[in-house]
């Protein structure tokens, strides 16, 4: 989860470090995270919610038929029908606080050096200070978290300066950041400095990128346009071979893991490619598109952009 909000923080300020950021580029943005993020975890609560309680025999807590606890879990961390939903939240408070701090930055005219000080600071802080953040909204996750998604806006934003000294895409430095991080692992693990073990991870994924792409390795090319939130439909199928076909069948351990692997992988990329080729000619593939917060107008316009340019020539 480190290196996911890492990698978060990088994105936003690598898809908008070119706008003119106004108040008014604050609230598309803010309305923008509401549909891609919160639109679609409401979406995967109410459709799951009647299942996870007809199915609670089958996993580790009841879940009780009810209004109300339908309305918390949308709301509530230690409430959720999915659990492991609750970077949701604190990617949306992450995005929002940071892109805030920028767009007032832009305004006021601060230096970026400064807005990215003043933030790290503050998270710094927070994560030193001894205060229950709560369950509402997974507040105190962003707290856990935050540190990580200002790391990656800061890298994103002075990458320039900071390549010119660490050589990335050396199999040398991976495999030392590698060792380093094992031995963080091993020796820091439930103790106060798992954070430094999680830089050093962060620092191993970097170079372990770079050394693919500079080698024109490109494994993950075939998932490329589909929005991460469609691979969170991996939980349905996580669920169903380790836990439900676990019930029915008396198999090894790597048997179901495996199915859970390949089926947690494919089978919402297989979504995602129906969805893609059907959208334009099904107003239902459309309307669940939307509700996964999956976009396909950019890649309308950019094949539209192609096809031009080949007519004209």
């Amino acid at each position: 989860m480190p290196l996911f909000m890492f990698v978060s923080g990088f994105l936003m300020v690598y898809t908008t470090r070119n706008r003119n950021k106004s108040l008014n580029d604050l609230g598309l943005f803010f309305s923008n995270k509401v549909r891609r993020l919160l639109l679609p975890l409401a979406f995967l609560t109410v459709v799951t919610f009647v299942p996870r309680v007809l199915l609670s025999s089958f996993a580790d807590e009841e879940v009780k038929f009810s209004l109300g606890t339908l309305l918390r879990s949308l709301f509530y961390k230690d409430s959720l029908i999915i659990p492991f939903f609750w970077f949701l939240h604190a990617s949306f408070i992450l995005l929002t606080i940071n892109y805030l701090a920028l767009t007032l930055g832009s305004i006021l005219k601060i230096r970026d050096w400064i807005v990215y000080s003043a933030v790290t600071l503050i998270f710094v802080v927070l994560v030193c200070l001894p205060w229950n953040f709560g369950q509402f909204l997974s507040l105190y996750k962003v707290k856990d978290f935050g540190i990580y998604f200002v790391l990656g806006a800061v890298y994103c934003r002075y990458s320039e300066y900071v390549d010119r000294y660490i050589n990335w895409s050396s199999t040398k430095f991976f495999i030392m950041s590698a060792i380093l991080w094992s031995v963080a692992f091993y020796y820091f693990e439930g103790t106060l400095y798992m954070p430094l073990c999680s830089i050093v991870g962060i620092v191993m994924c970097i170079s372990f990128a770079r050394i693919l792409e500079s080698n024109d390795i490109k494994i993950l090319e075939p998932f490329i346009g589909a929005n991460y939130m469609i691979f969170l439909l991996s939980w349905y199928f996580n669920i169903f071979s380790q836990q439900v076909l676990h019930s029915f069948m008396d198999m090894p351990w790597w048997f179901f893991t495996t199915i859970s692997f390949v089926s947690g992988v494919y089978m919402p990329w297989l979504i995602y490619r129906f969805m893609k080729k059907h959208h334009a000619d099904s107003g239902l593939v459309r309307v669940m598109a939307f509700l996964l917060g999956q976009s396909f107008k950019s890649q309308n316009k950019k094949l539209t952009e192609k096809e031009s340019i080949t007519s004209m020539a």
